[in-house]
Order: C-alpha cells, then sequence, then structure tokens
C-alpha cells in the first residue's frame, strides 16, 4: 500500500478487522445505532415517543427491546443452493429485496440496517459454508502444518484466494483473524475474522475491480455484498 492509493483504501485497511470482530461478536445484530432509528414511527402502543420535524429521539426501552426481538418466522438456511463449488454454496434470491431482506434478518434493527445499506451496495447474495474457516483452522493443529491460504466466496459461484500475511489466533483455535492479499495482486486487501463457525471478511482488489464484504448470519452462514467503494466507507457495521 503506498501514499497514493485511494482515502477509502487507508480507510478500510484501518478498519476492516475492528468492523469483522464487531460482527463476529453480534454487535451488529443487536445494534440500535441505525439510521433509521430516530425516524421510525412509533407503533401503537409501545409508548415511543414520536420525534418532530428535525428532532431525533431514542427509543423506549419498550420498543427498543421489541425491535431486538428475533423474528417468530426466522429460519437458518431459508434459501436453497442453486450454485455448488468445493465447500460454499449460492443462493440465487435477490438480496437487497425487501421480502428477502425479511428472511435473512434476525429482528427489526437488523432489517433497518440492511435496508438503509441497499443504497450502498451493489447486491447481496447469501452463501453456505460447509467448511468454515474455524474447522480448516483445527485440521491444520492436528497435522502441524500452518495455514498459509484460505478460499472465501465471491458472488454468483466466484472464489476467491488469499495469501495470509498476518495472524491472530486464539490458544484455542476457535476464533482470530487474518490480513492478507490476493494472490499476485499486490494492490488488494482482504481480512478476515471468525468465531464459532461465524465469519466476516472484506476483500479490497482494485485491479481486479473487486469489491466485497461478507457478514456473518448463521454459523455457516455469510450474506456476501458487492460494495461501491466509494460511498460504502464503514462506520458502524458498514452504515457511516
Amino acid at each position: 500500500m503506498n501514499s497514493k492509493e485511494p482515502a477509502y483504501r487507508l480507510v478500510f485497511a484501518a478498519t476492516s478487522l475492528v468492523i469483522a470482530t464487531a460482527f463476529i461478536a453480534g454487535i451488529c445484530l443487536r445494534s440500535d445505532k441505525s439510521p433509521t432509528a430516530s425516524r421510525m414511527r412509533s407503533p401503537v402502543g409501545t409508548g415511543a415517543v414520536v420525534a418532530g420535524p428535525g428532532v431525533s429521539s431514542a427509543p423506549s426501552a419498550l420498543e427498543l427491546s421489541r425491535r431486538k426481538s428475533k423474528f417468530p418466522g426466522f429460519q437458518k438456511h431459508p434459501f436453497t443452493i442453486t450454485h455448488q463449488t468445493g465447500a460454499f454454496g449460492w443462493t440465487s434470491e435477490d438480496g437487497k429485496n425487501s421480502d428477502v431482506i425479511k428472511q435473512l434478518a434476525h429482528n427489526e434493527l437488523e432489517f433497518e440496517r440492511m435496508a438503509d445499506e441497499n443504497a450502498r451496495i451493489n447486491c447481496r447474495q447469501l452463501v453456505y459454508h460447509q467448511d468454515t474457516v474455524d474447522a480448516q483452522i483445527e485440521r491444520a493443529k492436528l497435522t502441524g502444518l500452518p495455514v498459509h491460504q484460505l478460499t472465501l466466496p465471491g458472488l454468483n459461484g466466484q472464489e476467491v484466494q488469499f495469501e495470509i500475511d498476518q495472524t491472530d489466533l486464539s490458544p484455542s483455535g476457535q476464533s482470530g483473524a487474518f490480513a492478507g492479499h490476493v494472490p499476485g495482486k499486490l494492490d488488494s486487501l482482504v481480512t478476515l475474522a471468525f468465531k464459532g463457525g461465524r465469519e466476516a471478511f472484506t476483500i479490497l482488489s482494485p485491479s481486479d475491480g473487486l469489491y466485497l464484504v461478507g457478514e456473518p448470519r448463521e454459523p455457516g452462514e455469510l450474506i456476501v455484498k458487492s460494495i461501491n467503494p466509494n460511498t460504502y466507507v464503514p462506520g458502524v457495521c458498514g452504515t457511516p
């Protein structure tokens, strides 16, 4: 990385592992900092305060608890696999569609965040991972061989290899973070954090025109997004 690179790459380099770790910790599933939070209409009977024009107000504890509650119809593996390659299975539903988002989101807060994010991404797709990173690390520990390269899912059947430059693993190997690059693409940046079957990653490879962000849904499930690097500057869970 050099001083002539775009500012957004410097921002991503400094924050992508932090954002990935936040997703792994579940912060993004519980966050009440969605930009829509201050402008949501108060549902009848919740006691939430409705803000006037230009005035924001925090939701009541009761309203916030309701919005954090898991949707009654939430399901693991909600969509069928339409393309399988190796350990990854891609679904074909349009992840920017509001009905699909409702099935992807755990709760109302996450639905709001994903809906707000639509304007800053090109597409969103659910991908299943049958050989999670923690499982791969466990196998490597048994053989005594270090992990030098991993594979991440792109969109529509695409796989992206990345070479590991930096590693930070827990003693158990069940959680950790990696930083590296796409082989042969020295201008690229790849970060990955994982814990208990949940994974989050960022892939930035300007020479390939490849800008991807992956966030965990459930263990072995990834929501992969193609982003616009000029507008998708990470703030809180991908929200400026």
